[in-house]
Protein backbone atom coordinates (compact mmCIF):
# COMPACT_ATOMS: atom_id res chain seq x y z
CA UNK A 1 0.00 0.00 0.00
CA UNK A 2 1.41 3.19 -0.82
CA UNK A 3 -0.57 5.51 1.98
CA UNK A 4 2.24 5.71 3.92
CA UNK A 5 4.99 6.87 1.61
CA UNK A 6 2.48 9.86 0.45
CA UNK A 7 2.04 10.41 4.15
CA UNK A 8 5.47 10.73 4.58
CA UNK A 9 6.44 12.56 1.39
CA UNK A 10 3.91 15.35 1.86
CA UNK A 11 5.00 15.98 5.58
CA UNK A 12 8.65 16.18 4.44
CA UNK A 13 7.57 18.46 1.81
CA UNK A 14 6.14 20.52 4.26
CA UNK A 15 9.04 20.17 6.77
CA UNK A 16 11.41 20.64 4.17
CA UNK A 17 9.82 24.25 2.93
CA UNK A 18 9.38 25.26 6.36
CA UNK A 19 12.95 24.33 7.06
CA UNK A 20 14.35 26.72 3.98
CA UNK A 21 11.77 29.36 4.65
CA UNK A 22 13.05 29.63 8.28
CA UNK A 23 16.23 29.92 7.82
CA UNK A 24 15.90 32.54 4.96
CA UNK A 25 16.97 29.72 2.22
CA UNK A 26 14.29 30.98 0.50
CA UNK A 27 15.11 34.62 -0.19
CA UNK A 28 16.84 33.81 -3.03
CA UNK A 29 16.31 31.08 -5.99
CA UNK A 30 19.33 29.06 -5.50
CA UNK A 31 18.48 26.98 -2.76
CA UNK A 32 15.18 25.72 -4.80
CA UNK A 33 17.08 25.10 -8.14
CA UNK A 34 19.90 23.16 -6.18
CA UNK A 35 16.64 21.24 -4.57
CA UNK A 36 14.94 20.26 -8.13
CA UNK A 37 17.90 19.33 -9.67
CA UNK A 38 18.85 17.08 -6.72
CA UNK A 39 15.69 15.66 -6.92
CA UNK A 40 15.90 14.87 -10.28
CA UNK A 41 19.04 13.23 -10.37
CA UNK A 42 17.66 10.38 -7.63
CA UNK A 43 16.00 8.43 -11.26
CA UNK A 44 19.29 7.80 -12.76
CA UNK A 45 21.17 7.09 -9.73
CA UNK A 46 18.25 4.28 -8.84
CA UNK A 47 18.84 3.05 -12.53
CA UNK A 48 22.72 2.61 -12.13
CA UNK A 49 21.87 1.09 -8.67
CA UNK A 50 19.61 -1.34 -10.83
CA UNK A 51 21.60 -2.38 -13.07
CA UNK A 52 19.15 -1.10 -15.52
CA UNK A 53 18.92 -1.47 -19.39
CA UNK A 54 20.90 0.94 -21.20
CA UNK A 55 17.29 2.28 -22.64
CA UNK A 56 16.44 2.98 -18.52
CA UNK A 57 19.37 4.49 -18.06
CA UNK A 58 19.08 7.05 -21.15
CA UNK A 59 15.49 7.30 -20.54
CA UNK A 60 16.38 8.71 -16.37
CA UNK A 61 19.11 10.45 -17.37
CA UNK A 62 17.61 12.81 -20.17
CA UNK A 63 15.13 13.31 -17.47
CA UNK A 64 17.67 14.54 -14.93
CA UNK A 65 19.04 16.91 -17.52
CA UNK A 66 15.40 18.04 -19.36
CA UNK A 67 14.49 18.82 -15.20
CA UNK A 68 18.30 20.61 -14.29
CA UNK A 69 17.62 22.80 -17.32
CA UNK A 70 14.23 23.66 -15.81
CA UNK A 71 16.70 24.33 -12.48
CA UNK A 72 18.93 26.50 -14.25
CA UNK A 73 16.13 28.53 -16.14
CA UNK A 74 14.20 29.35 -12.89
CA UNK A 75 16.89 30.47 -11.17
CA UNK A 76 17.76 33.21 -13.88
CA UNK A 77 14.21 33.89 -14.02
CA UNK A 78 11.70 33.01 -11.46
CA UNK A 79 10.87 31.20 -8.15
CA UNK A 80 7.23 30.12 -9.86
CA UNK A 81 9.50 28.74 -12.49
CA UNK A 82 10.95 26.18 -10.10
CA UNK A 83 8.12 26.13 -7.71
CA UNK A 84 6.05 24.36 -11.21
CA UNK A 85 9.50 22.14 -11.58
CA UNK A 86 8.87 20.74 -8.55
CA UNK A 87 5.17 20.08 -9.17
CA UNK A 88 6.13 18.87 -12.87
CA UNK A 89 8.48 16.75 -11.08
CA UNK A 90 5.87 15.63 -9.04
CA UNK A 91 3.53 14.78 -11.41
CA UNK A 92 6.65 12.57 -13.40
CA UNK A 93 6.75 10.81 -10.10
CA UNK A 94 2.91 9.81 -9.53
CA UNK A 95 3.51 8.27 -13.77
CA UNK A 96 6.35 6.73 -12.79
CA UNK A 97 4.13 4.88 -10.02
CA UNK A 98 2.57 3.01 -12.10
CA UNK A 99 5.57 2.24 -15.06
CA UNK A 100 8.25 -0.67 -14.01
CA UNK A 101 11.19 2.07 -12.45
CA UNK A 102 14.43 1.06 -10.93
CA UNK A 103 13.72 2.60 -7.61
CA UNK A 104 12.42 1.64 -4.47
CA UNK A 105 9.00 0.66 -4.70
CA UNK A 106 7.48 3.32 -2.33
CA UNK A 107 10.25 6.06 -3.36
CA UNK A 108 8.03 7.39 -6.31
CA UNK A 109 4.87 7.73 -4.03
CA UNK A 110 6.81 9.33 -1.54
CA UNK A 111 9.02 11.94 -3.61
CA UNK A 112 6.02 12.49 -6.18
CA UNK A 113 4.22 14.15 -2.89
CA UNK A 114 6.82 15.52 -1.38
CA UNK A 115 7.60 17.87 -4.55
CA UNK A 116 3.85 18.18 -4.63
CA UNK A 117 3.59 19.88 -1.10
CA UNK A 118 6.59 21.28 -1.60
CA UNK A 119 5.89 23.19 -5.07
CA UNK A 120 2.79 24.24 -3.79
CA UNK A 121 3.82 25.49 -0.55
CA UNK A 122 6.20 27.83 -2.73
CA UNK A 123 3.23 29.14 -4.93
CA UNK A 124 1.82 30.42 -1.74
CA UNK A 125 4.62 31.40 0.35
CA UNK A 126 5.17 33.91 -3.07
CA UNK A 127 1.61 34.93 -3.53
CA UNK A 128 1.73 36.22 -0.24
CA UNK A 129 4.91 37.94 -0.58
CA UNK A 130 6.72 36.17 2.35
CA UNK A 131 9.22 34.89 -0.54
CA UNK A 132 10.50 36.95 -3.75
CA UNK A 133 9.52 35.64 -7.37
Amino acid sequence: MMLWPVVIGGISGLVLVGALYSTGALQERSGLAVLLAAIAFFWPVFAVQADATAITLVLHAAVFVLFAALAAFGFRKSAIVLAGGLIAHGVFDVLVLFTGHPGPVWWPAFCGALDLVAGVLVIILIRTHRIPA
